[in-house]
């Protein structure tokens, strides 16, 4: 931790999640773009990354339209199955918003959760001992040039107990 090394210069500048394959931490990262602090002047991503050889090179995998990519989440028994929380686009609506997921590694992505195109996810976490429970925190906003709207209907914290085919809101 005394000096470091950038490895993603070459790409996007704004980051708003970076993940580690649990199962091969020291070669496999996953970078979500896009700034996810909403509140203030922000930049835009340009998609998710992925690194197999520990930041030397990366390959995009997906959500060129997302803006901002809040959290990933890889299980920790089946590196194919990976999570991708997308807040999405700050001064719009977003179709690109929700809860993603993957089973072959990334070739293929589903919609699992989504909401309404004015409510993103801005967090996510998977239970350890139970890969097939997650919970997604989800934000309804809109940032305007006179006003920022935060909160709303759409809001809430959602849970799934079956890998993301149904959803609960508390």
């Amino acid at each position: 931790g005394v000096t470091f090394n950038s490895i993603f210069d070459d790409y996007c500048q704004s980051i708003g999640a970076v993940a580690l394959d649990p199962n091969d931490p020291d070669n496999t990262i996953y970078v979500g773009t896009g700034e996810t602090w909403t509140r203030n002047s922000v930049s835009v991503g340009d998609g998710m990354y992925k690194s197999v050889d520990g930041g030397s090179n990366w390959t995009k995998m997906g959500f060129e339209k997302s803006e901002r990519i809040a959290n990933i989440i890889v299980n920790p028994k089946n590196s194919k199955e990976i999570y991708v929380g997308v807040l999405g686009a700050l001064w719009g609506d977003s179709e690109e918003r929700g809860v993603y997921k993957t089973t072959d590694g990334g070739q293929s992505w589903e919609l699992v959760l989504e909401i309404d195109k004015y409510t993103g996810v801005t967090d996510l976490i998977i239970d350890p001992r139970n890969p097939q429970v997650l919970y997604a925190a989800a934000m309804q906003r809109s940032r305007k040039i006179f006003t920022y709207l935060g909160g709303g209907p759409g809001s809430g914290m959602h849970k799934t107990t079956d890998g993301g085919k149904t959803w609960d809101i508390s």
